[in-house]
């Protein structure tokens, strides 16, 4: 073990170098400040970029990487000055205060959020399950509730038989909702609904036209097949739920959320890689959990199709993805946050890639860490990028800058976003829980971090 352990070290001290070579110095650059923003890349331009892009799917869609690496540099090049330039101009708060949190007001602030909510979660409001349509909100919605109310308990907040209690409710919601044909999570479909709901109501009418029965693209209401008509999207949903049910499985040992995220991942499995990034990751995100809770190769060797063809390629040396969509915080910050279960699954493998892997990271996390510290806090209705960073701090340890963009981002939703989304009667953002268990798992106590952090996928 000691020989492999030193060959590891000597792999990585020479391919980190190597990746950081070429990375610009300036992470972040002065087209993130939204008052330098240059807008999006014109009409004529996409025309231009609609041959490059369509190789590139073609590319990934065929699992080719030498072709997939040749259509990433085309990509590149038919960018030119809007490669890693986020699509929509970025919003940021201020001011920026990246002294520690408060952490009892922030835990207060959660709580009166909580009281808040009660009562008014999907698995509340949601339609019955034999229903024609689904009125109520997409699963990933729920699964952020019960994961942040289960995370929640695992920080020691009160009331704790409420916290579990709401968890599990969210949680067996979503296993009823799982497709009995093919184990997917899906949309819910509604003809009349807005926004997403009637997006993928489009879908499956689209589908039908082709010639594809009602039954086989919906049951119970959900969407639960688009064929290749929904550009992979069936994976963000899927991917998220089976991941959360993973968590509720190895805090409450319930073989019924195992079972469930295994079909989950089984569906995944099977995917094609499509054009975008971040829908690989929430595939390949759950294929790696899998493997970390089950040990079973396989799930490995999915996630490793997933993420080396169909999330990696995309990103840069300086810590960006190359494409204006995925050049956004959210983005960026769910496929770092993937990429850490990815790393993990392999050094629980004891496979040599994990440490070029953890370079990847620390340069994505580095940047999205230099965006906020310069910027301020951003996309503060989710707030993916304190889930990613406080994931990355439990996994490889204090960062000075990445807990300086965690601090810039609570104190924020803190003193600022929390009284907007308490005047629309929203909840504080959820990944605050993930936060209030950092806190409480790793920066004040080493023993509880011992017996957190293997629940979250994090340690052995």
């Amino acid at each position: 073990m000691m020989l492999r352990q030193v060959t590891r070290l000597i792999i990585a001290l020479m391919l980190v170098p190597t990746w950081l070579a070429g990375a610009d110095q300036d992470l972040v650059g002065a087209e993130f400040d939204s008052k330098s923003w240059p807008g999006q890349v014109s009409s004529a331009q996409m025309r231009n970029l609609e041959p490059r892009t369509r190789e590139l799917e073609e590319a990934i869609q065929a699992e080719d990487e030498a072709r997939i690496l040749s259509a990433v540099d085309a990509v590149k090049e038919g960018l030119g000055d809007f490669v890693g330039v986020p699509e929509s101009r970025p919003e940021y708060g201020s001011p920026i205060d990246d002294s520690t949190p408060d952490l009892e007001r922030v835990t207060a602030l959660w709580l009166a959020s909580y009281e808040r909510m009660k009562d008014r979660h999907g698995w509340d409001t949601a339609s019955l399950r034999n229903a024609k349509f689904q009125e109520g909100s997409r699963l990933r919605v729920s699964l952020r509730h019960a994961r942040a109310y289960l995370q929640s308990y695992e920080a020691g907040l009160e009331p704790a038989d409420e916290f579990q209690g709401h968890a599990r409710s969210g949680f067996d919601y979503i296993v009823g909702a799982q497709s009995s044909q093919n184990g997917v999570f899906g949309y819910p479909y509604h003809l009349g609904g807005p926004g997403l709901k009637q997006q993928a109501a489009q879908i499956v009418q689209r589908a039908l036209k082709s010639g594809h029965p009602l039954e086989e693209m919906v049951e119970n209401g959900w969407v639960i097949n688009v064929y290749n008509m929904g550009g992979g999207g069936l994976q963000f949903d899927n991917g998220m739920c089976g991941i959360g049910l993973l968590y509720a499985y190895a805090v409450s040992a319930d073989e019924r959320y195992l079972n469930a995220a295994r079909r989950a991942g089984d569906w995944a499995a099977e995917q094609n890689l499509v054009g975008n990034w971040n829908y690989n990751c929430f595939s390949g995100h759950l294929l790696a959990r899998l493997y970390r809770v089950t040990g079973e190769q396989r799930y490995l060797n999915a996630a490793h199709t997933k993420f080396e063809l169909g999330v990696l390629p995309g990103l840069m040396e300086n810590g960006r993805w190359v494409d204006p969509h995925n050049a956004k915080i959210q983005y960026h910050s769910v496929m770092v946050r993937s990429l850490i279960d990815y790393y993990l699954a392999l050094e629980q493998a004891e496979d040599d890639s994990a440490e070029p892997i953890k370079a990847k990271i620390e340069v994505a996390l580095d940047n999205v860490s230099e965006q906020i510290t310069s910027y301020g806090a951003s996309n503060f209705y989710e707030l993916l990028s304190l889930d990613a960073l406080c994931l990355g701090l439990m996994t490889f340890g204090h960062r000075n800058n990445w807990e300086r963009a965690v601090n810039v981002n609570v104190n924020y939703l803190a003193d600022h976003a929390v009284s907007e989304l308490e005047a629309r009667g929203m909840p504080m953002t959820e990944t605050i829980a993930n936060y209030l268990l950092y806190r409480a798992s790793v920066a004040d106590s080493v023993v509880k971090a011992r017996e957190i952090l293997p629940k979250l996928g994090l340690g052995n």
